[in-house]
This record gives structure tokens, C-alpha cells and sequence, in this order.
């Protein structure tokens, strides 16, 4: 599927997928050799190039990008591998061995890296997709309570693209979630992943008519609901860009889900980065069997948006052990939205 920000035909869907670990696994000719990760790159090291199935082990391909940062006198050559950043890879997905990779498809975030040398880079590592500036503060809003101002963090694509998906893995198998890198926090599959186990688990137990993922991010929890037979799907965010990317993840999973219209009501890209008021409803998708609303807002104020039936509400903020210590409003969410509610 082509990039909704780049173009490039870089999106993997679930139609797309045999057995998902092969994408990142060595062909009988690769020869995969893992570095000490504490050690400099030589700039004199002739670093391994493609292999003849046109992949590369990432070892190497970091190997690459060092020298290259070194020569564009971004590191001195004397700092370990590990210091140039985090490498995401593209799709992300449990894997037991460190991966070959084919072309476009690492992401580096990194907090060392300027714009130009960020251009070099990607000219020159074919298989480096896009470079991101992070801080050491995980981006996305801060406290959104209201008549609080939020804090806002959010990172800075350098060059490349920073749109990449995520593989996790469930009883009906890959839920594929697509994320804007920068403007979102890393939550990298896990192979079992116990978020998405619990939400099976309790839509199995509940068997309810609507779920509610009232911290949506970027919809991994109610598309997964959504596979395992929910007719009616809510979620929201105060976060423009998770719900940018709930968007995407919802398009990407459209044949998967059953889903045949999806509509927008309102560009995301022109709303406040964070809107902890009243949810408006941004996107709706709808088929035989399915009917997913998307809101950008608090989840504070959805009740009158519901729809009715058995109700099952999925809280998965970032900082869960606040959460749970707020007795009052889960109360008054017992009390005025009712159904059954968990916190993975």
C-alpha cells in the first residue's frame, strides 16, 4: 500500500503476509556476522554490502551509516555503534535472530544527527527509510486534565519517511498498526503481546455489542476488538497524531476487517495537537458486519456519542498506575456509561 506521507509503496497489509518472520530471515547465502554494539566502526573497515537476495544484516548496515556520520563529522569515531540512536525496523515485528534488511526499511531516531547529514545518509544507506530527532522526553501530550495547558512533546523527521507499521500477532491472526514515528512513543511487538491477549480474552469472556478504546492511540486495541467480531467500535484520542495514524491503521486493515466505506470528516493535520474537549467524530468506517467511529477529544465527555448495547471500555493510558488510583471518575464511568471495564 502507498504511503499516505511519502508515496512510496512501503506499507505492508495483512493480505501482503505469509509467514511474517521470513521477511526479516536470511537467505542460504547471507552470512550474518553481529557486532560488538560497546565498539567504534574503523573508517578504514570495508563494510558489507547487499547480499545477492539484495538484503543486508543490520549489523552492517549501521556499520555503514557510522562511517558515513563519521565522515559528515557528526561522531568523532571514537563513540560506540550503539550511540548513533534507536533502529526501528520497517515493519516491526517479533523476531528471534537480529534481521537482514531489505531497502527503505529501518528507521534510526536519534538525537545526534542534523538535517543535512540526515540527507547524506539516506542517499547513501539504501536501506535507511528515515531519520528522526527525539529528545529524551517520549513524545506526545502531557497532562490533558482539564483547564490544565498540556505539555506537548513530539519528535522531528529529518529526512526520509517516519511512517512504519507494526505487526502484532493474535488469535485471528497479524493486527497490522500503522504509526507516524515521530509524533508517537515506541511500543514494539512483543510476539505474544498481553494488551492485545486481554482484549481477546475479554471479548471472549463479555461477548459485548460495543467497545470502547477510550485511549485509542493509534487503534490497536479496537482494531483487535473489531477481528474478534465487536459490531461496534469506539475510539479516541486527544492526540492529533495517534489519531492521524488510527486513520491509517484502520485503511490498512479495511479487506481484513470487512470494511467496505470509509469516511473523513475532518483533517486531523489542521486540528490543535492536542483537543481535550468534547470528541469530534474525525473518521467512520463501516461494512456488513462493522461499524468503527473514530473521535478526537476526551474520553470524558463520549457518553452522549455511544451507541447503546452491551458495553465493554478498554482504559490503556500512558501512566496506568495513576490511572487506576482514580476511584471517582472510574466510578462515574460505572455509573453513567455502565458495562463491563478493564485496564491492561
Amino acid at each position: 500500500m502507498k504511503c499516505s506521507c511519502c508515496g512510496e509503496d512501503h506499507i505492508i497489509c495483512p493480505g501482503d503476509l505469509g509467514r511474517p518472520s521470513a521477511l526479516f530471515a536470511p537467505c542460504p547465502h547471507c552470512n550474518p556476522h553481529i557486532r560488538v554494539k560497546e565498539s567504534p566502526v574503523s573508517p578504514d573497515e570495508i563494510v558489507n554490502g547487499p547480499c545477492q537476495c539484495n538484503r543486508r544484516f543490520i549489523d552492517d548496515v549501521m556499520a555503514s551509516l557510522y562511517q558515513v556520520l563519521q565522515t559528515e563529522g557528526v561522531i568523532k569515531g571514537t563513540e560506540p555503534l550503539s550511540a548513533l540512536g534507536t533502529p526501528l525496523i520497517c515493519p516491526g515485528l517479533f523476531l528471534r535472530r537480529p534481521p537482514v534488511l531489505p531497502s527503505r526499511s529501518l528507521i534510526l531516531i536519534s538525537d545526534l544527527i542534523s538535517e543535512s547529514a540526515a540527507e547524506i545518509a539516506y542517499r547513501k544507506v539504501p536501506e535507511l527509510l528515515g531519520v528522526v530527532y527525539h529528545s529524551h522526553e517520549f513524545p506526545g501530550p502531557g497532562d490533558v486534565r482539564c483547564g490544565c495547558e498540556p505539555s506537548i512533546h513530539e519528535g522531528r523527521l529529518l529526512f526520509g519517511c517516519d511512517v512504519r507499521a507494526d505487526i502484532f500477532l493474535c488469535g485471528k491472526g497479524p493486527v497490522i498498526i500503522i504509526k507516524k514515528q515521530a509524533d508517537l512513543h515506541i511500543e514494539f511487538p512483543k510476539g505474544i503481546d498481553p494488551k492485545v491477549m486481554g482484549v481477546e480474552e475479554q471479548v471472549r469472556r463479555f461477548h459485548p455489542d460495543v467497545f470502547i478504546d477510550a485511549c485509542a492511540g493509534p487503534g490497536t486495541l479496537g482494531i483487535t476488538a473489531a477481528l474478534f467480531g465487536v459490531p461496534e467500535i469506539i475510539m479516541c484520542d486527544v492526540w492529533h497524531a495517534s489519531v492521524w495514524s488510527a486513520i491509517q491503521s484502520i485503511r490498512v486493515n479495511k479487506i481484513k476487517l470487512g470494511i467496505s466505506q470509509i469516511s473523513i470528516f475532518k483533517d486531523i493535520s489542521k486540528c490543535p495537537p492536542v483537543w481535550g474537549g468534547k470528541p469530534v467524530l474525525i473518521c467512520e468506517a463501516t461494512g456488513e458486519k462493522i461499524h468503527i467511529r473514530l473521535y478526537n477529544g476526551s474520553y470524558e465527555f463520549l457518553g452522549s456519542d455511544l451507541p447503546s448495547g452491551k458495553r465493554l471500555t478498554v482504559f490503556d493510558p500512558f501512566d496506568k498506575d495513576t490511572f487506576r488510583k482514580n476511584d471517582q471518575f472510574l466510578s462515574y464511568w460505572n455509573e453513567t456509561i455502565g458495562g463491563e471495564v478493564f485496564i491492561p
